[in-house]
């Protein structure tokens, strides 16, 4: 299983995911290909390319009656590999039908991982090299099309129903009667999390890797103001958490412009309910540390079942069975969209806007997507007319002199 390497008893080179064997003994081709070929990987893809290989490993074990995937890798024994690869599919395949759930991935590791190994380790010259040549083309040109998925209906658009913005904006409101959290400082902080991922878009570990100093400002002469905005970068160094998170790309490291209603609300949490910490993060547990990962869908899980039975059918309607991290950030998007075309931006121009906002590669489909996804006018007015409302509410809250 991989196992997250992180102590300042350890040079900071050798810190991070490795794979390990039932023993806690390093698998040693897994490490080779992580640390050596793919040294360019973020934590996060690298954490479940791992992941995916333990599976490997596991399966290979059963197969055989021991853990050997290692030797049968030295030995480039790619006749035996193949059996495993066989086996591995058909399991896939299994869990994949039984439980419907996508496997391409685990999948494509696990293949990339034995040609890539097979390749490193099997480097000869002569008949040898020739034989283990044609043996790897067999095995990319096959396997790399074989897919362990059923075939199962295009997902549902999954930005929220008007109705479910409304309630949770409700949930949320830190002096609200239906309010699920039991600190006030757990209601602040939650509440600029609701805030951060809906209208900002953020994914959970760009969220979670924040610093309080990530909030910046500069005057504006051209403007005649002062503007504000969030550097969403890494920030990991000395991070504690189990499970660190990080950027999914290049693509996104990016400047968010912010409004002065979220500004205030960061301003309000961070001096009045963040604490002195030891660590820079703005996001801190009750125990005045980063924030886990974890943490954010079980916040979800307590506002899903604090909604009213109303918005839970609508909910169902939309075909959904819960509020998560990543549905705000959907719905962030599709409304997004909506702005940049009622604006009078073509399509095009608007998706290359919303990829550059939403952190998106240039090879990602998501824009195209959002492109085509439902725009619902009610949905668009809630996020406006009940985001005034709301923020009428926090200004009554938040004390006079936090505003100065």
């Amino acid at each position: 299983m991989p196992v997250n390497l992180n102590t300042p008893y350890l040079p900071p080179s050798i810190r991070g995911t490795v794979s390990v064997s039932s023993y806690g003994t390093p698998r040693f081709w897994a490490t080779v290909w992580s640390d050596v070929l793919k040294t360019s990987l973020e934590p996060s893809t690298r954490r479940k390319h791992l992941a995916a290989l333990d599976r490997l490993y596991d399966a290979v074990q059963r197969q055989h009656g021991k853990d050997c995937l290692d030797q049968l890798i030295a030995d480039a024994d790619a006749d035996a590999i193949e059996d495993c690869l066989i086996g591995f599919l058909a399991q896939l395949r299994n869990e994949a039908a039984v439980g419907q759930i996508d496997k391409s991935s685990t999948w494509t590791s696990a293949v990339g991982f034995v040609t890539d190994m097979l390749r490193y380790a099997g480097n000869a010259s002569g008949v040898r090299a020739s034989e283990m040549e044609a043996k790897l083309l067999r095995l990319d040109t096959l396997y790399r099309q074989l897919v362990p998925n059923p075939e199962t209906p295009a997902p549902p658009v999954r930005a929220l129903p008007p109705f479910v913005i409304e309630d949770l904006y409700e949930i949320f409101r830190p002096d609200s009667p239906r309010n699920p959290f039991k600190t006030e400082t757990l209601r602040w902080r939650n509440l600029l999390i609701f805030m951060l991922l809906l209208r900002l878009g953020l994914r959970r570990g760009e969220a979670a890797l924040l610093y309080a100093a990530s909030f910046k400002e500069d005057f504006d002469p051209e403007l005649g103001k002062t503007v504000h905005w969030l550097d969403v970068e890494e920030t990991n160094d000395g991070d504690p958490r189990y499970e660190q998170p990080s950027l999914k790309t290049e693509m996104s490291r990016r400047q968010l412009p912010l409004s002065s209603e979220l500004v205030e609300l960061a301003q309000h949490y961070t001096a009045n309910f963040r604490g002195r910490a030891n660590y820079p993060h703005l996001l801190m547990s009750q125990k005045a540390k980063p924030l886990a990962l974890r943490s954010f869908g079980k916040m979800f899980d307590v506002a899903t079942d604090a909604l009213s039975e109303e918005a839970k059918q609508s909910l169902r309607k939309q075909g959904l069975t819960n509020v998560s991290c990543h549905d705000l950030r959907h719905t962030s998007a599709v409304i997004r969209m909506r702005r940049y075309q009622d604006a009078g931006l073509d399509v095009d121009k608007a998706q290359e806007k919303l990829r550059v906002f939403f952190g998106w590669s240039k090879s990602s489909d998501m824009p195209r997507l959002y492109a085509k996804a439902y725009f619902e006018t009610s949905l668009a007015e809630v996020w406006d007319e009940k985001f005034d409302t709301f923020v009428d509410a926090l200004r009554r809250t938040i004390p006079e002199n936090d505003h100065k």
